[in-house]
């Protein structure tokens, strides 16, 4: 399905920028990278479509100036628990793996590819999609279990967090042991 122009402008947007990157790094923060274009609807997820979807990642991820052998992270974000949702996303991050596979066989460089959803979507990329090597684990879902494999933990969303200026911002809420892939530009 193909996005409106003002759908394409919206999701334009919400892209992090070379400059916005150079200020989070400077003020001695890490950027952990992921991409999500939908990603909330099984339809969504088949073998042409991550193999577009990590096209687009990289595209991305140059843009910024990540830094090859970090990860982008992919996003599940709906409950697949299902044989056929989990085998849906299995096929989507096999596009993905292809993808960067080709791209890494043209450029000699590339990212590593991460996976972002339930517990139930971590371990089933990790047991069934080689080369998948970052895990972030959302806590949506997750029915209380938790992935031992995990680099990154999403423990609470939308949270307010109120800054020194007076201003608040919507927050999501992730720990991580420092495997996550974090990078500086």
């Amino acid at each position: 399905m193909r996005k409106s122009k003002d759908e394409e402008q919206a999701w334009q947007k919400e892209l992090i920028t070379r400059e916005e990157a150079k200020l989070i790094s400077k003020a001695g923060l890490y950027i952990v990278a992921v991409y999500q274009n939908g990603g909330r609807d099984k339809g969504e997820f088949t073998y042409a479509s991550g193999k577009q979807a990590c096209e687009s990642a990289i595209e991305q991820a140059e843009s910024v100036g990540q830094p090859y052998n970090t990860p982008i992270y992919f996003a599940v974000d709906f409950e697949a628990d299902s044989k056929s949702e989990l085998e849906a996303v299995k096929d989507y991050f096999r596009g993905v793996k292809s993808a960067m596979e080709k791209y890494e066989r043209m450029n000699g460089d590339a990212f590593k590819v991460g996976c972002y959803g339930s517990y139930y979507v971590v371990k089933h990329i990790d047991d069934e999609v080689p080369g998948v090597s970052h895990f972030w684990q959302c806590k949506a879902w997750s029915k209380g279990k938790d992935y031992k494999y995990r680099d990154l933990y999403q423990y609470d969303i939308d949270k307010d967090l109120e800054l020194d200026n007076g201003n608040t911002i919507l927050v999501d809420f992730n720990e991580s042991d420092g495997s996550a892939g974090g990078f500086q530009v």
